[in-house]
């Protein structure tokens, strides 16, 4: 008798099922641009649910490898799709860049700072605080790190907890220890160029560049954001950027790559119209350079 019950709920109370639903996880600073191309491409294909999870591109890989349940996988920098494809984890051929993230200086305005004097306005007093995303795991904050070291605002320590072998100019992504670095920037770097004259100074680290955004929008008031967050009504409205030049900082080459085993039509669809001349003009509009831009 039990199954013929069973059997009668179902029919009587069907589960919703979304036979044609695309999961995206993506990098924090897709956050705005690609909200508008899962409405524009959801008004073509209403038949579609695009459903979207922005996190650090390092930890969703991370949760990748444990079994994240995803059709689409959106990183920072390309390094984590590269891996995934290594270890099987991405459908062949499937790995293609989409963008390059742009890095600002971002300042609230109530501090009356001019952030296109660029990293020198970080030795000003009234910066006891900076926001960016946690390094560790997060590629604008390896970025900012890396742009802070060019400006000589960083300087490794002589004997660092970790070995740290060069300087910035012959860094690749792979030769820092970026995920063993979770003890603060100021273990490993002399931070006395950003602390002098001021009584106390220190890092603040978002778990992702739009948590770092909000930090510094609400508390520090500075902080190394992605160009397309500083674009946000909120962050526009309270504060100023200066564009960071492309070569001082690591790049942020950003790539994408659908997931083994889920290239269903829909899936298939949504992965090339962010290729489109539509999602292209969408990531132009919030301050992504294009592959070969620049």
């Amino acid at each position: 008798m039990r199954t013929p019950l069973i059997l009668l709920w179902l029919l009587l109370f069907p589960s919703p099922i979304l036979a044609q639903e695309v999961r995206v996880v993506a990098a924090s600073d897709l956050q705005y641009a690609l909200e508008e191309m899962r409405q524009a491409f959801q008004r073509a294909n209403p038949q579609v649910k695009v459903t979207l999870s922005f996190g650090s591109s390092g930890k969703f890989y991370t949760q990748l490898l444990q079994g994240l349940p995803a059709d689409l996988y959106f990183s920072a920098e390309e390094v984590y799709p590269k891996l995934l494809e290594e270890k099987g984890l991405a459908e062949p051929g499937t790995r293609a860049l989409y963008a390059v993230g742009r890095m600002v200086l971002w300042v609230r305005k109530d501090l009356g700072l001019d952030p296109s004097r660029g990293p020198e306005i970080l030795k000003d007093p009234k910066v006891t605080r900076i926001a960016l995303a946690n390094p560790v795991h997060a590629p604008y904050g390896r970025a900012a790190v890396t742009l802070l070291e060019s400006y000589g605002l960083l300087r490794r320590l002589p004997n660092p907890p970790l070995a740290l072998p060069r300087p910035f100019r012959a860094l690749s992504w792979k030769e820092l220890p970026w995920e063993e670095m979770n003890r603060g920037l100021e273990a490993y770097f002399d931070v006395s160029p950003l602390r002098q004259g001021k009584g106390n100074f220190s890092f603040v680290y978002g778990e992702n560049i739009s948590h770092a955004a909000q930090l510094a929008l609400t508390g520090t008031g500075v902080g190394l954001l992605a160009l397309s967050v500083a674009k946000s009504p909120a962050l526009e409205e309270k504060g100023r950027y200066w564009v960071t030049p492309l070569d001082r900082h690591l790049s942020l080459e950003q790539a994408y790559v659908i997931l083994k085993g889920m290239n269903r039509p829909e899936v298939v669809a949504f992965y090339r119209f962010v290729g489109s001349p539509e999602g292209r003009s969408i990531l132009r509009r919030y301050g992504f350079l294009l592959p070969g831009e620049g």
